[in-house]
């Protein structure tokens, strides 16, 4: 057998394995593995950015409920500091003075007032948050257990096709063993490009991509068995 039939002997055996190995990786068990295993990933991501969220949330009421202490601790000031005023006499009263308290107070009062607003915005923000979480939470739960279980199906389901793909491993080596390396290295090259790297040639084309080949590389081809590419697609031509 010469040097291009067992190239193409090789080509055989080498697509039988990768049709095999395609089939194994894309049995429906693995397709909706990888889609549960996208889907997770993405759920991930959404939980770690709610968990952040949370956190800026519980931080901000932190924030709000500290500045509301103080707030409340400064009204009462004020308000004690009006009482001691309303205890004394008309002429020994300041109308400045009590106009600047009475200001402070409702100033005061007022900033109280916008925390609390500012509170209830970062709460209600905070359940639906809450509310999120929980309604995520289930699915991924789900999703996980899914997963796990079209993981074990799908490794029985490698470990009852690793005889077969043991086989045609030791077949595509076995006939690689016979073509010469520096073939072999070539048809590595094409195939980067090309699915089939060597092509049939019948009636002077070539099977794979239909392009008809030049009279001199036919009479080449014939006459010396030398090495010869189609001219369009690149492909090593074998005559049968």
């Amino acid at each position: 057998m010469d040097k291009l039939a067992l190239l193409y002997e090789y080509q055989q055996a080498d697509a039988e394995l990768e049709a095999y190995e395609k089939k194994l990786k894309n049995t429906p068990a693995r397709k909706q593995l990888i889609k549960l295993q996208n889907f997770l990933k993405k759920q991930q991501s959404v939980l770690r950015e709610m968990e952040n969220k949370a956190l800026v949330e519980q931080n901000a009421l932190s924030e709000i409920e500290t500045q509301y202490d103080r707030m409340i601790v400064l009204l009462n000031k004020k308000h004690k500091d009006i009482g001691e005023y309303e205890k004394m006499e008309l002429d020994e009263i300041d109308p400045g003075v009590v106009h600047g308290l009475v200001h402070e107070y409702e100033t005061t009062y007022e900033n109280i007032m916008k925390q609390k607003r500012r509170a209830i915005a970062v709460m209600t923000k905070a359940e639906e948050t809450a509310a999120r979480l929980k309604e995520i939470l289930p699915r991924v739960s789900k999703a996980q257990k899914d997963f796990a279980a079209l993981k074990k199906q799908h490794e029985e389901e490698l470990r009852a096709g690793a005889a077969e793909l043991d086989k045609l491993k030791k077949t595509a080596e076995a006939a690689a063993a016979k073509v010469d390396a520096s073939l072999i290295e070539r048809y590595i090259r094409i195939k980067q490009n090309r699915a089939m790297p060597v092509s049939q040639l019948k009636d002077g084309r070539c099977m794979g991509c239909n392009m008809e080949l030049p009279s001199r590389d036919l009479a080449k081809l014939k006459k010396s068995g030398e090495i010869v590419e189609c001219e369009n697609c690149g492909r090593i031509l074998f005559l049968i």
